[in-house]
């Protein structure tokens, strides 16, 4: 539509997309690498990522704040920076560029805890490539720049006959960004040295299996399932019912959900198998009530009514179980959607999932 890059409008038409298969926007045009999580360090200068978020419409929204906390940490991002705010508040209704909803922002509790704590441990670096300054003035190009995401909004911004920023990484592999660091080094002496590690240990492209150098991340893009696995940090987001019993080090997950996460933390600043104090998060998909659309479920469709508040969460379902030995001893409390008590649901050696609960408390007495 003439108004889909900044608004959310019936008649548009759309098709969600999620980062977990590294599907394109066009579905015909198979994977696409690009992607502004991937984060290109300077000269080992501390780095940002300014403006990152999923755009309405997708249904796929609720990979995101995990993605981000645990990729974020491997590469060593100072900051993320979540586009936008819209008040003080949370959204009553969808609009184009979402934070303050369920699936977004509903999930910073853990997934910003795992970031802000360090629970996943930053990467070595797997790249480092070096351009000489006389190759920069003579505007010879990088051999690695980050991928880059320009949207419908601002592409209308480039001038006729002028190309549109594309990614580029002529001979790195962009999957080395899930491996590990990647640096660009601008050097005036000449002596510095590129290198790169061996990122076949790490990314297996018969499997669709990237994992990071750390060991604490692995992302199955062939099935759309990225889990985390530390000592602090446990959880799974993608493809939930496709990925089957997702079994971990202290946690295993089993949700005949078809798409959501689920994430551990612990609170105390000790591992899960000793913690006295954990937070589960569970999310899954949201829409505004009333949300209309038309055509292929899976594929493009036109969007006939946008909806209006409040905000629905699709039901949760599942059982999350707990590993450790005094598991059974462990007292399970649901909490409501701002973080307080309602009612206990049994031991964390084996927690079965309500259906319109979120966060879940678990703690030793």
């Amino acid at each position: 539509g003439e108004r889909a890059g900044y608004s959310l409008n019936n008649g548009e038409k759309y098709d969600d997309r999620t980062a977990l298969t590294f599907q394109a926007a066009k579905r015909a045009d198979g994977q696409s690498f690009n992607m502004p999580l991937m984060d290109l360090r300077y000269n080992d200068l501390p780095s940002i990522i300014t403006e990152i978020n999923y755009p309405m419409p997708n249904r796929f929204r609720a990979e995101q704040p995990l993605l981000n906390a645990a990729y974020g940490s491997l590469q060593g991002s100072d900051g993320i920076f979540h586009f936008a705010l819209s008040g003080p508040t949370w959204q009553g209704t969808h609009g184009k560029f979402d934070l303050q909803t369920p699936a977004t922002f509903g999930q910073f509790p853990a997934a910003a805890l795992m970031y802000r704590k360090g629970m996943v441990a930053p990467g070595p670096k797997v790249v480092t490539s070096v351009l000489k300054m006389d190759d920069l003035y003579a505007l010879n190009g990088a051999p690695v720049q980050a991928p880059m995401n320009l949207e419908a909004f601002r592409a209308k911004d480039v001038p006729p006959g002028q190309a549109v920023p594309v990614t580029k990484l002529d001979n790195i592999d962009p999957l080395a960004f899930l491996v590990g660091k990647v640096g660009l080094t601008f050097d005036a002496t000449g002596a510095a040295k590129s290198s790169v590690v061996d990122l076949t240990k790490f990314i297996d492209k018969n499997k669709k299996v990237v994992r990071s150098a750390t060991g604490e991340l692995a992302w199955n893009y062939a099935d759309g399932r990225m889990v985390v696995n530390t000592k602090q940090a446990q959880g799974v987001t993608g493809f939930l019912s496709k990925s089957g019993k997702v079994t971990l080090g202290d946690v295993s997950i089993l949700s005949p959900l078809e798409y959501g996460t689920v994430l551990v933390v612990a609170l105390d600043d000790k591992p899960i198998a000793t913690s006295g104090k954990l937070l589960l998060q569970i999310m899954t998909e949201d829409k505004n009530y009333g949300w209309q659309t038309e055509g292929d479920a899976t594929g493009v469709r036109t969007i006939k009514n946008i909806g209006t508040a409040p905000i629905l969460v699709k039901n949760i379902g599942g059982t999350v179980s707990l590993s450790r030995p005094d598991a059974g001893s462990l007292t399970v409390t649901a909490l409501d959607a701002n973080g307080y008590k309602t009612n206990g649901v049994g031991t964390a050696k084996s927690i079965n999932l309500l259906p319109s609960v979120l966060y879940y408390v678990i703690e030793k007495k």
